[in-house]
C-alpha cells in the first residue's frame, strides 16, 4: 500500500486531497491544526492517521517526526498554507506579516521534508510536492500578471521563496531519486476565490492525484493543474 502525507488537511484541497487519496486506497498521514478537523477526519475517514500541530510551531519537526517513527512515506504533500494578509499594497505590508507567510509557506514545508527523511531505516519519499500558486512566480509577476490584484505582498513573497525551496531540494534530493515539484492546484472555487475561480476544490485534487499516479512529470517542474506548465 502507498502512503502519502498530506499537511493542512483539514479543508478545502487539503481534505479533498484526502478523501481522494483514500479513496484510491492509500494510506493517508494528515496533519491538522485543531481537535475538531481531527475527529472530523477520522469520522469520515476512520483509516487515517491524523497528527494534530501546526506547521510554524518551533517544535513542529519533532512532532511529526515522532508521529512518523518507522512508517515509509511515499508522498509527501506540503499543502498547509494560509489564505494572506491584509497588507495588498507597500504601505500596509509589514514584516510581521511577511514572517508569519514565510515560516507557513516555507520553513514549515522544509521542516515537513527534514521530518520524513531522518529515518534512515525506511526508504526515503519518491515525490515531494510544494502546493504553490501562480502569485509565485518571479517571471508572471515581472511580466505584470499580478498587477493591480487583491493578494497580499506577503503571500506573493512566501510563495516565490517556497518556488526556491522547491528547486534547491530537487538539486539536493535528485541523487536520492527524489523528484520535487511546485503546484498551483489552479484558481479554486473557495471562500477566498479569485474572480477567475473555475475549479472546485475536488476536482484539482482529482487532477493532482491523477498526474501524480501518471508520472508524466520532471523534478524541477512548475505545474499549474489547469494550464500545464508554469514559469519560474
Amino acid at each position: 500500500m502507498k502512503t502519502v502525507l498530506i499537511t493542512g488537511a483539514s479543508r478545502g484541497l487539503g481534505l479533498a486531497l484526502v478523501q481522494t487519496f483514500y479513496e484510491r486506497g492509500y494510506q493517508v498521514y494528515a496533519v491538522v491544526r485543531t481537535t475538531s478537523a481531527c475527529d472530523m477526519l477520522t469520522t469520515l475517514y476512520p483509516a487515517v492517521s491524523v497528527l494534530i500541530t501546526d506547521v510554524t510551531h518551533e517544535n513542529y519537526e519533532e512532532q511529526l517526526f515522532g508521529f512518523i517513527q518507522d512508517r515509509a512515506v511515499d508522498i509527501v504533500i506540503n499543502n498547509a498554507g494560509s489564505a494572506g494578509t491584509p497588507g495588498i499594497d507597500t504601505r500596509h505590508s509589514t514584516g510581521d506579516q511577511l514572517v508569519y507567510e514565510f515560516k507557513t509557506h516555507c520553513v514549515g514545508a522544509l521542516s515537513t521534508v527534514n521530518a520524513v527523511l531522518r529515518n534512515e531505516n525506511v526508504l526515503p519519499p519518491s515525490l515531494i510536492v510544494n502546493i504553490s500558486s501562480r502569485r509565485g512566480s518571479l517571471n508572471m509577476q515581472a511580466a505584470g500578471a499580478a498587477k493591480g490584484v487583491k493578494c497580499s505582498f506577503s503571500y506573493r513573497i512566501a510563495k516565490a521563496a517556497q518556488n526556491m525551496l522547491s528547486l534547491c531540494m530537487a538539486d539536493d534530493l535528485e541523487s536520492m531519486g527524489i523528484k520535487v515539484i511546485s503546484v498551483h492546484p489552479g484558481a479554486l472555487l473557495t471562500k477566498m476565490a479569485p474572480a477567475d475561480a473555475t475549479l472546485t476544490p475536488e476536482q484539482s485534487a482529482n487532477k493532482l492525484v491523477e498526474m501524480i499516479e501518471s508520472n508524466d512529470f520532471n523534478t524541477r517542474d512548475f505545474i499549474c493543474l489547469e494550464t500545464g506548465k508554469l514559469p519560474w
